[in-house]
């Protein structure tokens, strides 16, 4: 798994939306600023039930289109939802979370983000996908062999855990999916997997992925972790979700 981690990833999280499956799925990456400071109250919560899917997509093709989000979005000044986390999406009232993926033993990262009351979110534990475009261990040739690249790396995984507000959720094992085969691309020339730009390729990706629900008003805390042993790699990061209420006219 490269970069240190850049392609292992954890946390996360996730109409007319699509006309066609969620192969060909595209949204607009919008990066979410926040200040250092927790906003608003603590918000009730009695840990939201993860759904089977939103506007007509299943988690495996919001997985699909998670990827598609991340190569969409350039790394500005050495920042990418790959490299130190963050929320992108926000289209379609669903909001994508990346976090770091860190060496095994790094201290809890802490990622925050406001996002406005009626989204959900797309928590990826960790996921990884493989490519015709990129080079082993992340290649593959056809979908068959995208499918088992990825799957085979998502086996590696161990020790997984979700809390929502302090709530665990119960076998987070589960959650596994995969997405179907999609294409990304093309590429911009300061692309995070450094490949040519305009790169186009097929690809599938797998993970275990939260598709939650809107929550309430005020600030919500959803912390994962995953532990990669065989590449001495893990996840351990807290989300600090701000959730704005609906301004009166």
């Amino acid at each position: 798994m490269r970069h240190i981690c850049g392609r292992v990833l954890a946390l996360v999280a996730v109409a007319a939306l699509l006309s066609s499956p969620a192969a060909t799925a595209r949204l607009t990456a919008e990066h979410v600023e926040s200040d250092d400071r927790d906003q608003g109250r603590p918000a009730d919560t009695n840990g939201p039930a993860p759904l089977a899917e939103y506007n007509g997509l299943t988690s495996g093709e919001w997985l699909a289109v998670w990827w598609q989000e991340i190569f969409a979005t350039s790394v500005q000044g050495g920042s990418h939802p790959l490299i130190d986390g963050g929320a992108f999406g926000g289209n379609n009232g669903i909001w994508f979370l990346g976090g770091p993926v860190m060496p095994a033993g790094s201290p809890k990262a802490t990622i925050r983000a406001t996002v406005p009351a009626g989204t959900h979110l797309f928590v990826t534990i960790i996921t990884v996908e493989c490519s015709v475009a990129e080079t082993p261990p992340f290649h593959g040739e056809n979908e068959g062999e995208l499918r088992t690249c990825a799957n085979g790396l998502l086996d590696a995984v161990s020790d997984l855990a979700v809390t929502i507000d302090g709530e665990q959720v119960a076998h987070p094992g589960a959650y596994r999916v995969q997405s179907p085969l999609f294409r990304y691309g093309p590429l911009t020339a300061d692309n995070v997997l450094g490949l040519p730009a305009a790169t186009q390729s097929d690809a599938v990706g797998a993970g275990y992925a939260l598709l939650l629900p809107p929550l309430s008003a005020g600030v919500h805390r959803i912390a994962v972790r995953a532990s990669v042993p065989a590449f001495g790699i893990g996840v351990d990061t807290e989300a600090i979700i701000t959730v704005r209420p609906v301004q009166k006219p």
